[in-house]
């Protein structure tokens, strides 16, 4: 228990440590501008008809579910990355495509059926994520720092460790290994619908870099207990092109 808890603490450092050091970062850019920021060729934004790619490191914080037929899961916080690529229809306009990734723990007590006389059991691992979509954004001003607001309707994809079955063996042919056997345990998976909001700040720092800081809450609608939101804090490091 002891080794979970220091786990779980030295994470939450390190992503407090990097979100600070993003954030002092973004402020001392800020700072750094010119009074006149017409004069230095910062009055207007760098965005309007051009495109965008973003790399996010990200940090989703832990949820509580109850599912159906009294099923309890506690998904862990956890690091994960996320990628944007978006064109600049104008100053404020942005439309493009995303995906994010995480692996979070989980720990789950399971309940019996109502037919089923044995006691509810435990059961923990670790849930892997992947959710691809569409995002558009809406910058406020059309100077290089503004703040930013966002929509996107996505598919995540979801993958467990929980069986789905009973073990499969047999042999194929490997194209690099040749001839192997084993055997495999098909687990659960899926995908469902999801779709969240967020916002932000977002400075232009030159004609081709640009930083983002901001927080997205994302809903999953699972089949067994409906949509589900995790709240998300993202640092995004771009390139305009």
């Amino acid at each position: 228990m002891t080794r979970v808890i220091d786990r779980i603490s030295n994470r939450r450092w390190c992503v407090a440590i990097a979100a600070a050091a993003g954030g002092v970062a973004l402020c001392l850019g800020i700072a750094a501008l010119p009074a006149d920021a017409e004069a230095a060729g910062l009055g207007e934004s760098y965005r309007s008809g051009r495109w965008e790619i973003m790399l996010s490191p990200q940090y989703t914080f832990e949820r509580n579910l109850k599912l159906e037929g009294g099923t309890t899961a506690n998904i862990d916080d956890t690091v994960g990355f996320g990628f944007q690529l978006g064109y600049n229809f104008n100053e404020h306009v942005n439309l493009g495509g995303m995906f994010s990734w995480s692996r979070p723990d989980y720990q789950a007590v399971i309940q019996p059926s109502p037919a089923n006389s044995s006691p509810p059991s435990t059961q923990t691992g670790t849930v892997e994520s992947g959710t691809f979509g569409l995002v558009g954004t809406y910058h406020v001003l059309k100077s290089p720092l503004t703040p930013y607001m966002d929509a996107n309707v996505s598919g995540t994809y979801i993958v467990t460790d929980i069986a789905d079955g009973p073990p499969v063996g047999g042999c194929f042919w490997d194209p690099w290994f040749g001839y192997v056997c084993g055997v495999s345990q098909p687990t659960k998976n899926g995908v469902f619908l999801s779709y969240g909001v967020g916002g932000g700040l977002r400075w232009d720092a030159t004609d081709v870099l640009l930083l983002r800081a901001g927080v997205r809450q994302q809903w999953i609608d699972f089949s067994s207990s409906g949509p589900t939101g995790f709240t998300t804090f993202k640092f995004d490091i771009g390139m305009i092109f």
